[in-house]
């Protein structure tokens, strides 16, 4: 349970008891003695209660002790009423002061204040309002004055630290180091960006077990609405139970520029209700380094977005090979390490319907684990070891990038790298590349929680060779739709298409497809039903029946079709020669189709 403790950076009716003038005086109300005390008003000079002529301004009183002589508070039409009201409306306590030689029966209103759980206090005829309003003045300025020098020194230190520019832990160490507790700094979602630890070794597991605890309790770090009536605290309590069995105090506040919400910074004690004034120096430290920690994380996320924004760039200036020069080329790859001599592969993946937070978490987590496999801008994927969803498939420090353009997830990796050494084994590349394509497929739809088409090109050597594979893999992914793939396919394995993409590319390919199988399109009007049954009975090898079946047509319709496609053709379907010419066409056609969906984005502007 969360509970608002703004009253505990103050001075509070418990400390104010302690002044000789006011100690050992209290008659009842001992439930309020934590009440917050900030000034000090006769009850004369109380502004009359809400009413019908005074809107509710919900607890008007708050941090006031009320001054009264007890006679009146005694002659009061009904003592209950009175204290129940001054408490509902937030009053600290209330100072009863008594008259030389007269002892009025109490006992009412003692058992009214303990009722409203208001402090009622016994004053001794020579403590008049001036004696007793300068006290609770001076104290209250005191402690406000000692909690501002607190709160600056604080500053001055974790300041001095951002300053500095050591990032998050920095700031995490140097606020355990002035708390004594433990420190965790959280980001939006509750994974733990930072830590220092005091007094506790757990592992990262517990650790964030941990935080994501606090950032539960703490409301997913979104600032709590201000206690009415007093002044907007920022830092909570909270009681949290540790994955090692432990009850934690914790003291968390939110972590935001201009309202919008970036996380949580705790201090975290090994104890239940630490001593009041230790708390309070935890709230102080809490307050002072969110702002600065809010700061800090701003600070990356725009060199992240920068860097991020570059990478993009330079990615996609690399798979569409619009470099303007050499010298250009040279020096982006030097600072991506991209090694120009080495053989690189591009996959390309058709997310599925998600949000775009969803497919830059996707796009994050190939980069992550790809770093997490070797070095540098990402790890190698290439080699033989066998990679879970979670870790990459790797063999070394090779160059890994991703990057989102639209609806499409492109990964650019290393496979080889240049070692005139080595003999080039093209099998084990191809085997590699299908290894990581499964492996990316994987990831994939666990991460988007969909189904995911993974298209991928023959690795190159080189800048040149980067555009090629995407090419390549473009055309494998346009292809996916229009003829049935593997939903992990390289273009490797469309070799007919491969076959037949020069051909397809000349004007002579193009006339061909469009002689053979204009009259079939033609004849059937605008349907085409003709070139699907020609097709279907192709594929199945000539077979009548199972094409009829394949297509849920009676024989004789089939048998039909045939007839009629033949006679479009003028050529006779069930001759071996007249089914590749079909089949050879619809080829070229279905390339062709793709290339010229593709063409806008393959080819570099003029």
């Amino acid at each position: 349970m969360a509970h608002d403790t703004s009253h505990k950076l103050h001075m509070t009716v418990e400390s104010l008891l302690a002044e000789p003038v006011l100690r050992g005086r209290l008659l009842g109300g001992k439930a309020g003695l934590r009440r917050e005390v900030t000034w000090c008003l006769p009850l004369a000079e109380l502004p009359p209660p809400p009413g019908a002529d005074r809107p509710a301004a919900g607890e008007d009183l708050a941090g006031i002790a009320v001054y009264a002589p007890a006679a009146e508070l005694v002659a009061a039409p009904d003592s209950r009423r009175l204290l129940s009201g001054l408490a509902a409306r937030g009053a600290a306590a209330v100072l009863a002061r008594l008259q030389q030689g007269i002892e009025p029966d109490l006992g009412p209103l003692m058992r009214a204040a303990d009722t409203a759980g208001l402090p009622l206090v016994r004053l001794a005829p020579e403590a008049d309002y001036h004696r007793v309003g300068r006290l609770v003045a001076v104290k209250s300025i005191a402690d406000t004055a000692h909690v501002l020098e607190y709160s600056v020194r604080v500053h001055r230190t974790l300041g001095e630290v951002f300053a500095a520019g050591s990032g998050l832990p920095a700031l995490a160490r140097s606020m355990a180091t002035l708390s004594g507790g433990s420190v965790l700094i959280l980001d939006r979602g509750g994974e733990l960006l930072a830590r220092a630890e005091r007094d506790r070794a757990a592992s990262d597991a517990e650790w964030q077990e941990l935080a994501d605890a606090v950032h539960a309790k703490a409301g997913g770090g979104r600032p709590h609405p201000p206690h009415a009536g007093h002044h907007h605290v920022a830092a909570r309590d909270l009681d949290v139970a540790a994955p090692w069995g432990e009850r934690l105090h914790v003291v968390c506040a939110p972590v935001g520029v201009a309202g919008e919400p970036y996380g949580t910074v705790a201090v975290v004690e090994p104890v239940l209700a630490p001593e009041s004034h230790a708390l309070a120096q935890h709230r102080v430290i809490v307050e002072q380094g969110a702002p600065l920690v809010a700061s800090e994380i701003l600070r990356q996320r725009s060199v992240t977005e920068a860097e991020e924004r570059s990478r993009d760039d330079f990615l996609d200036t690399l798979v569409h090979g619009r470099f303007t020069d050499a010298h250009e080329l040279e020096a982006r790859s030097r600072h991506y390490r991209f090694d120009m001599d080495a053989r690189h592969a591009v996959f390309v993946v058709a997310m599925p319907a998600a949000s775009a937070a969803r497919a830059q978490a996707v796009q994050r987590a190939v980069a992550g684990a790809a770093d997490a496999a070797g070095g540098g801008a990402g790890g190698g994927p290439g080699g033989t070891g066998q990679g879970a969803a979670g870790a990459a498939p790797g063999h070394g420090k090779g160059f890994t990038m991703a990057t989102l353009m639209g609806r499409l997830l492109v990964v650019v990796a290393e496979f080889a790298a240049a070692d005139a050494a080595a003999p080039f084994d093209a099998q084990a590349e191809k085997t590699a590349l299908q290894r990581y394509g499964r492996w990316l497929h994987r990831l994939v739809t666990g991460r988007a929680d969909a189904a995911a088409q993974i298209a991928y090109g023959r690795a190159a050597t080189g800048a040149a060779g980067v555009a090629a594979s995407f090419r390549e893999a473009r055309i494998t992914l346009e292809l996916s739709g229009r003829v049935q793939v593997p939903e992990v396919c390289g273009y490797a394995e469309l070799r007919v298409f491969a076959a037949v993409e020069e051909a397809a590319a000349s004007a002579q390919g193009r006339e061909f497809a469009r002689e053979v199988l204009e009259p079939l399109r033609r004849a059937d009007g605008q349907t085409g039903n003709l070139e699907q049954v020609v097709l279907a009975y192709i594929a199945e090898s000539g077979n009548l029946n199972a094409a009829a079946r394949r297509l849920q047509l009676h024989r004789n319709t089939m048998l039909y079709k045939l007839e009629r496609a033949s006679r479009a053709l003028q050529m006779d379907v069930r001759s071996a020669e007249t089914q590749f010419t079909v089949w050879l066409a619809h080829r070229i056609q279905t390339l062709n189709d793709s290339l010229r969906v593709l063409q806008a984005e393959l080819s570099p502007p003029a």
